[in-house]
């Protein structure tokens, strides 16, 4: 057996190391994305002046179900805000991509006239922007980009071709408009604010996170909300500014909390500050809202990516400095906060034990245990425990484990391959 001993510690090491995470995981945050209006409906009740913030439940289909009026400075226009919310189309929340139901809030300013007078004196102007207001957001648009071709400085023309980009949901197109525009009028601002966040999530999306920060930046200025202090912060998380990211994402927790956002916002920035809290110099308060999170969202992977994706960096360091047992004390940490991964932790650090001239292979032993205890037909574990005991001389036990290693390692043909090769020289065929 003292002859086979370095050649299975050979074997083993080839699988031995722990894996570093890359930064996609590192950095992986749920991307919300909340219902957007595609058409904005009308009412034929009577429109004195005031403002009135409606809360619009959309399902996943782009139904419209509850609307309910949360705020208004003028009862006289809550019967309008109501027509025009449920008479509006929306286009549903998205998580993650994938439609889901969610609340869309709409903030509605009434003027107490049938139309909005831009400042502007050009009748191409006033007849886009009467067009706006009847919903005809692609007649307008042609008006005002012809208008503009020659009119480039009228600052009115640029704000409404932004407003008529953002309806028609070109938030590229949109948010170059409001740019053009300088100063965005009161009346424009929560357009544009949207405009600017929608543009922000598209860059967020292609990964380009300074773009996103500077749009975002952008729709701040005219309107602090959830959704884009939320985008924003997450856009500082994946650039790897934690300290502005949980800045931003504590901000967007207390509007969300106090406006009684629905699960799933609550649920997105907390997702996103896991990530930041866990990157950014907190683990503690990360490692604990992950577990609140988990709670409340079994089914959330991306928490577990997190706090997973943490510890291993944590335990790629250590190895990188030397110091295996601070690596095996974060593979650990690991296991207990991620118990969907507990059993790939414990093997890496029985990888890790295994490491060096002379290990420790009862200790390597108990680590592959621990993973075994949760998952007794896992064939790395197996794998680890086979050659823990074969450098202890226990060729029976080693075969043993081996063999069941060999019956779970399914299209694994790297282990399949390293399994055979240790019960080879064990005298196995």
């Amino acid at each position: 057996m003292a002859e086979r001993t370095p050649r299975l510690l050979a074997a083993l090491a080839v699988g031995a190391t722990v894996v570093a995470p890359s930064l996609a995981v590192a950095q992986t945050s749920t991307y919300y994305t909340p219902p957007k209006v595609l058409k904005q409906g009308v009412s034929s009740a009577p429109e004195p002046a005031g403002a009135v913030t409606v809360k619009v439940f959309v399902t996943k289909t782009g139904a419209v179900g509850t609307v309910q009026v949360a705020k208004s400075t003028n009862p006289g226009d809550n019967q309008a805000a109501s027509e025009i919310a449920k008479t509006s189309t929306y286009k549903p929340g998205l998580r993650d991509g994938k439609p889901i139901d969610a609340y869309y809030t709409m903030v509605l300013k009434f003027s107490g006239s049938s139309v909005v007078d831009t400042g502007s004196t050009s009748n191409d102007v006033k007849r886009a922007n009467a067009l706006i207001r009847a919903g005809k957001y692609a007649d307008a648009k042609t008006i005002l980009t012809s208008y503009l071709s020659t009119h480039a400085g009228d600052k009115d023309a640029s704000a409404l071709l932004g407003v008529a980009d953002g309806y028609l949901g070109d938030s590229a197109g949109a948010s170059a408009a409001f740019d053009a525009a300088g100063t965005i009028p009161d009346r424009f601002k929560g357009v544009a604010a949207k405009a600017y966040a929608d543009a922000a999530v598209d860059q967020l999306k292609a990964k380009n996170n300074e773009q996103a920060i500077a749009l975002a930046t952008k729709g701040i200025a005219l309107q602090q909300n959830v959704n884009t202090l939320f985008i924003r912060g997450t856009a500082y998380a994946n650039a790897q500014q934690y300290p502005q990211a949980i800045a931003d994402l504590e901000k967007a927790k207390a509007l969300a909390t106090a406006g009684h956002a629905d699960p799933a916002t609550m649920n997105a920035i907390d997702g996103s500050l896991v990530t930041s809290y866990m990157f950014g110099g907190q683990a503690d308060k990360g490692a604990a809202l992950a577990a609140d999170l988990k709670q409340r969202d079994p089914s959330n992977t991306h928490v577990d990516d997190a706090v997973y994706a943490y510890y291993n960096q944590q335990a790629v360091a250590a190895m990188k400095a030397g110091n295996p047992a601070q690596a095996v004390t974060q593979l650990e940490a690991a296991a207990k906060a991620v118990p969907s991964r507990a059993v790939s932790s414990y093997v890496q650090a029985a990888n890790v034990l295994a490491q060096g001239a002379k290990p420790d292979w009862k200790a390597v032993k108990a680590e592959a245990d621990k993973a075994l205890a949760i998952d007794s037909s896992d064939a790395r574990a197996n794998y680890v425990a086979g050659i823990a005991l074969a450098n202890q001389s226990d060729s029976k036990g080693a075969i043993a484990f081996l063999q069941k290693a060999k019956a779970g390692s399914g299209s694994d043909a790297s282990l399949s391959a390293d399994i055979d090769a240790a019960l080879k020289k064990l005298g196995q065929k």
